[in-house]
């Protein structure tokens, strides 16, 4: 449904260094939310617990191939990619990146869900496209930019418009 507006205007190489951060980020967040779980507090447990299962989220939602032998969660991705537009997936990263550095201010948490926080907007730059959807809302009354201002001797051109 939403794979013919994903495929509109952004080129395949874009959509893999996004994917491939993405994948980073996943790694990075669980990575991170393993030294997260060595604090003295319990919210930041809790959080460097949170920090672990949302990194392998999204790295079998990046990079399926990693789960390749879970038949549900290659599923699951595929559907995702399918159905979920960019920047749906971008809010998504967003907010499952604020919620841990908002209960649990540590530099790990910090840098953990900051690379979550980037692939969100890597996926929000995707989602407003190649031209920003300046092609789309042109107004075609505006010939300005459009006359040739010079006729092919050099002179000006004093043909109305």
């Amino acid at each position: 449904m939403a794979d013919a507006a994903n495929n509109s205007g952004v080129p395949k190489g874009m959509r893999l260094v996004v994917r491939f951060w993405g994948a980073v980020s996943g790694l990075c967040s669980a990575a991170l939310g393993f030294f997260v779980l060595f604090s003295f507090s319990a919210t930041c447990l809790g959080m460097g617990i949170y920090m672990i299962l949302m990194g392998a989220m999204i790295l079998a939602l990046e990079a399926p191939m990693c789960c390749q032998y879970v038949p549900t969660l290659v599923a699951v991705s595929n559907w995702i990619e399918n159905h979920f537009r960019f920047w749906m997936r971008g809010c998504l990263y967003l907010i499952l990146g604020l919620f841990p550095i908002i209960f649990c201010l540590e530099i790990s948490t910090f840098v953990g869900c900051g690379c979550v926080i980037i692939s969100a907007a890597l996926y929000g730059v995707l989602a407003i496209g190649k031209k920003g959807g300046v092609a789309s809302n042109a107004n075609p009354d505006e010939q300005e930019m459009k006359t040739n201002l010079v006729d092919k001797e050099g002179g000006p051109n004093h043909t109305e418009p």
